[in-house]
């Protein structure tokens, strides 16, 4: 761990010893802030929108969606089965991996009318919940989301795009493990969108000091509540929607082997801001793309989809704010790396990486207007990413590993 106190108002705990120069400036910018108390970059840090993705950030009195992003909820979930090595044969994983094609809408694709119909007839009480416990009071007045019910249904148990997978993977003892890493979908980004053209046309009104790129919402306005109140509405979405993606792999497998077993589900989420004390004052801290570790907290770290992830307990590092990396970390842009692989060398060593693994075939890449290009969308094999592994011992003040697993399926968004 680094502590970097050049030109800042406070200082940043730094587990990233390689950190571009970009995030490194953001986080600069956002130690000089007058509201925030506390900074932190997890070891797979990289730069995003107004923060670091694996930031962590300590504020006093006010809320930053930003500090959230745009996938408010999104994190892991992970069960262990009785299965071992020995029962998964090639032609078992293939089966798998076209059975969970078939279960569970991936990238831009949602649930049909037949489904969401479904969906209500058997969950209605399930969103009745979780609108009555969080949006309830403020949906009539604060609206991102128009018909929360029909955004509800049309994406539970889908599982996005990007970074989002899902992953069968066997651990040190040949046992067999599901793995699924997905958020709050279309739901998050429209809810953390809302409140930040709020943020911006608030911190203008009042001539705030803040730079324009940290639009923040202070504690005490009912736009802040409405923010809180949408964000845990998201976090139990997003929590749901994994849950409801487990069962249905689940079912696949209890298809695929009568006997399969299944442990209790390990879940954490990595973009979300909560109430905490830390150094003997209560205050909103911002996870982006960070996991809780608080002491013997039970996290999962994934790698990419070529390389090993791990279940972790926490150790209660103050200095992180319980917090580790959510996973590997980008070691560059999507559109930089596709230029960079997309030769017959690169591919040669993409392949070589996945030899083994039934996974999602790498085609062409396009915009979020679908406009193809002549390159192959590369931007999620594992030579994207940085070293897991490298990653792990630059934490091992934050977390202790407790399994290791391996990709053996990977189905991606």
């Amino acid at each position: 761990m680094n502590v970097i106190n050049e030109n800042t108002k406070i200082p940043i705990f730094s587990w990233c010893p390689d950190i571009e120069t970009g995030a490194m400036e953001q986080m600069k910018v956002i130690a000089n802030t007058p509201f925030v108390t506390h900074c932190a970059l997890m070891p797979d840090a990289h730069q995003g929108a107004s923060m670091p993705i694996g930031g962590v950030v300590a504020c006093n009195d006010v809320i930053v969606p930003n500090f959230v992003g745009v996938d408010i909820g999104c994190g892991m979930c992970a069960i262990k089965t009785n299965l071992t090595v020995d029962s998964m044969t090639r032609e078992h994983m293939e089966s798998l991996y076209t059975r969970f094609n078939r279960s569970i809408p991936v990238g831009f694709n949602r649930n049909t009318p037949e489904i969401q119909k479904k969906l209500q007839e058997n969950f209605i009480d399930k969103y009745t919940y979780i609108y009555d416990k969080t949006i309830s009071k403020v949906d009539a007045v604060f609206k991102p989301v128009q018909n929360s019910m029909f955004s509800f249904f049309e994406q539970c148990g889908t599982l996005g795009g990007g970074n989002h997978f899902l992953e069968i993977q066997k651990d040190e003892n040949g046992f067999i493990w599901i793995m699924i890493h997905s958020g709050s979908r279309n739901l998050g980004m429209k809810i953390c969108e809302y409140f930040n053209k709020i943020a911006i046309t608030s911190n203008k009104k009042y001539y705030s000091c803040v730079p324009e790129s940290i639009p923040f919402l202070p504690l005490g306005m009912e736009e802040t509540n409405a923010y809180i109140q949408w964000m845990k509405f998201a976090l139990q979405f997003a929590f749901f929607n994994r849950k409801l993606m487990m069962d249905y792999i689940m079912k696949d497998f209890i298809a695929e082997y009568k006997k399969v077993t299944f442990d209790d589900m390990i879940n954490i989420h990595h973009n979300y801001a909560n109430l905490e004390s830390h150094f003997g004052k209560n205050v909103w801290v911002h996870r982006k793309g960070a996991t809780f570790a608080g002491e013997n907290n039970i996290g999962i770290i994934p790698g990419s989809m070529g390389t090993s992830s791990y279940i972790v307990e926490g150790l209660g590092n103050t200095k992180s704010l319980l917090s580790s990396s959510h996973g590997a970390g980008r070691t560059m842009s999507r559109t930089a790396f596709n230029i960079k692989m997309n030769s017959v060398e690169g591919m040669d060593e993409i392949n070589k990486s996945l030899e083994g693994i039934v996974h999602t075939k790498f085609e062409k890449e396009s915009s979020r207007k679908k406009k193809p290009s002549e390159m192959l969308d590369v931007s999620e094999a594992p030579q994207a990413y940085k070293n897991i592994d490298q990653v792990m011992e630059n934490q091992k003040d934050l977390v202790k590993i407790v399994t290791k697993l391996s990709p053996m399926i990977s189905m991606k968004g």
